[in-house]
Formats: C-alpha cells, structure tokens, sequence
C-alpha cells in the first residue's frame, strides 16, 4: 500500500482544528507550510503483524487505522522529519496521546465534510498550490464569494485570513504574539491601501516599516532599547565589513527586549473601542513599573551606585543627547526629590536627541529581532559584519529603507525562508 496523499481538506481540518499550531514543537504553522506526521509511522500499515503488536503494546482496538484522524498531526515540516519514522515513547504517554486523538477525530472529520463545498474546495486549492509564490490576493475571495458569505462563513474567514498572514506572522515576529481578530484586519487594510499605491514588494516592505513605527512596537519596543543604551552604552562587536575591525553596536539582546514588548501589548486590541487610549494607559503604566523595576536591577545598581552623578552616567551612555539646561534641571530634580532614578533614566532615554540618534541602528536591529529571531552576531553571522553592511547603507540614504532595500533583503532571505520551511 502506497502512502497517504492528503486532501486539501484533510490538511486543512486538521490544521483548524488545532488552532494553527504545530503539535510537536508548539510554535505557530501556517497553512501553506503545514505536514502531516502518523503517530503510529505509516510504514507500520504493511507491515500487519508488527501493527497487531503496536495495537496490544499501546492499547488500540483492532479498527485502529495507520491513515485516518485518529493518528493524524498537523505540523512543521522540520518537525515531522526529526520525529522521523519512529514509534512514539515512553509507551504509556503515546498511549493516552492516542486516545486523545480518536475522541477528537469525529470533530475534526466535521471539519473536512464542511469544507467539501465547491466554492470552499476552490479557495482552498488557490491557497495551496499558490503555497510557494504567494499569488493568491484578495480578489481571489471576492470573485469566489459574496459578501455576506465572507463576513457569515467562518472558514472562509480563516482561509481569507490566511492570505493575510504576511501581517499574522508580523504580529508574531515583532511584537511576540499573535494578532486579535480587529487588529489583524487593521493592518490587512493597511496592506490593501499600500498594494493600491505600489508594487506587492513595496506593500510589504511598508508594512514591515509601518510596525516598526507602530505605536505598540516603537513608542514602546524603541522606548526599552534606548533605556538599554542610556543605563549600559554600547557593546563592543567584531566585523569584517571593509576589513577587520571592532565597533560600537547596541548592547540589548533579543531575548531582553521580547519580554518588555509583549507585555504592553496586553489588553489592546487595535481598531476596537478606544485602543489608543488604553495603549497610552498601558505605556505609562508600563514606564512606571519596567523603570522601576529595571533601576533596581543588580546589573543596574553595580553599573550606576548612588554615589555616582546617575543624570552624567546616564548622557554619557546615550551619546550626551542632553542640552547643557536639560542636563542641570534633572541633576538638580534628581537631588531634591521631584525625580527618582527611574524616571530620570525616562527622562534620558525619551530625550529627542537620543531618539533620532539611535533610529537607523534600532531599526536594523529590528529586522534581525522580527524576521531572523536572533541578535545579528548569532549563527550564522558570527559577528556584526551583516548588521553592520546594513547600516552603513541605511545612514547612506539618510534612512530610505526602499531604496536600500534591506527589509524585502531580509523577508526574502535563506535563513527567513527556513524558520517556515518554504524553501
């Protein structure tokens, strides 16, 4: 018996159903990327006699079937083939696994019947052979459904959604979570309204600078990064751009900033009620405690002891952004009490100067940060040539992002590419 060739509708039941995420590692699967994995490894199905001992030793019932949703798994390619062909351990976790999944498959069979409908199979196939070029738009929706049907159907919703997910995936690079429903079609018009100006490219690449300039992502992800160099300066990194050479490059790491960005994120779902209003909220509330809690920091109380002028340190660090008035109202602030060092390292960090200063070095961080998931000195880089290459081309244009090209660079790198293994 040959393999299973799954249906369109077969991988989209089981891809709904779990929600669009992957079962074996958890993380966001895109439809277009989506595998499925036997439980059970389908080389068992010719083999009866070793699939007579699979059932008694995990306790099926002699109608289990190797091809059926009772041991299907929606998942990343990566992750499928490092499960590989193997049975799964230790026998007694599999063994509740399974059963887990043989009361769920009635459900998920729902699913595929509901989806056999000509207008639905149609759509679904647009999206899955357009899986590698990306074509399918939304007039592909438009000239398949009515209206009513697009704002009734739920899966057409989904399906629709899922042509859309440059901006999903955005939400979860860049501000480490997933999209509501009212922000995911906030920004789905945005791309719409660039798409109606410029090329596809260009639509993209916008939108990917629009997050960037995002009031969740810079007023507070910029916000973190620009604390990080007013209390710390710069790290000291290694390139071979034009020669080897050593140079001064931001010193917070990915995994310092994810954390802060979330967390503003919370409760604001954009485009709904008054969500400027309780981003504004979440910000100050978010600048009050983050402040707080980073000066009280050991890493922050060893670098900055109370013995020290903290205002001096702090200019120092970010570049001397303070005018000589600014820098002596906040000493003497500082020393009478109006201000705690909390908020006087705010107050450095939030300075115009700094702000402008840092933006080209904070934004090419931020493709390394969003698209890559890593600090630009990781593997495969192994130092800062690359970031640096991209700076210096960025500071070249005085900021033109298009015309330097590096944000459709990184969108359609190897390495981007690989994290959905689209390639």
């Amino acid at each position: 018996m040959g393999k299973h060739k799954f249906t369109d509708a077969e991988t989209y039941a089981l891809w709904t159903h779990y929600k669009a995420w992957c079962f074996w590692c958890g993380e966001p699967l895109r439809l277009k990327e989506t595998t499925i994995d036997h439980f059970i490894p389908e080389h068992l199905e010719n083999k009866p006699v070793d699939l007579d001992q699979v059932r008694t030793e995990y306790g099926l019932s002699s109608d289990f079937v190797i091809n059926d949703y009772c041991n299907w798994l929606p998942c990343h390619d990566r992750c499928n083939r490092s499960k590989g062909a193997k049975l799964p351990l230790p026998i007694f976790q599999a063994a509740a696994t399974l059963q887990k999944l043989a009361s769920q498959a009635e459900r998920i069979r729902a699913i595929e019947r509901r989806t056999k409908n000509t207008k639905k199979e149609k759509l679904l196939g647009l999206i899955m052979v357009g899986r590698e070029t990306n074509t399918v738009t939304e007039d592909d929706v438009l000239a398949v459904f009515t209206n009513r049907e697009i704002q009734e159907d739920e899966d057409v919703q989904i399906l629709r959604k899922e042509i859309h997910l440059d901006v999903d995936q955005h939400f979860i690079d860049f501000l480490n979570r997933k999209p509501d429903p009212s922000s995911l079609a906030f920004w789905k018009d945005q791309i719409i309204e660039r798409q109606q100006l410029s090329s596809d490219d260009d639509a993209l690449i916008n939108t990917s600078t629009a997050f960037f300039l995002s009031t969740e992502l810079f007023e507070i992800g910029y916000l973190v990064y620009r604390m990080y160099k007013a209390a710390y300066g710069d790290a000291v990194g290694k390139s071979t751009f034009n020669g080897a050479h050593q140079l001064a490059v931001p010193i917070i790491r990915l995994t310092e900033f994810l954390p802060a960005v979330q967390k503003i994120g919370q409760g604001v779902v954009v485009g709904k009620g008054d969500w400027k209003t309780q981003l504004a909220s979440n910000k100050y509330q978010f600048e009050e405690e983050f402040a707080e809690e980073f000066v009280s920091r050991s890493r922050f109380t060893f670098a900055h002891p109370t013995s020290m002028s903290l205002v001096d340190a702090l200019n120092t660090n970010a570049g001397s952004p303070l005018s000589e008035a600014r820098r002596n109202q906040l000493v003497s602030d500082l020393s009478i009490g109006v201000k705690t060092r909390a908020q006087a390292l705010l107050a450095v960090a939030e300075d115009q100067n700094l702000v402008s200063a840092e933006f080209n070095r904070a934004f090419v961080l931020m493709q390394y940060f969003g698209y890559l998931r890593r600090d630009p000195n990781d593997t495969p880089d192994g130092d800062f040539t690359g970031y640096e290459f991209w700076l210096r081309k960025l500071d070249q244009l005085s900021g033109n992002y298009v015309g330097v090209e590096m944000v459709k660079a990184f969108i359609t790198s190897d390495e981007y590419r690989k994290r959905f293994d689209a390639s």
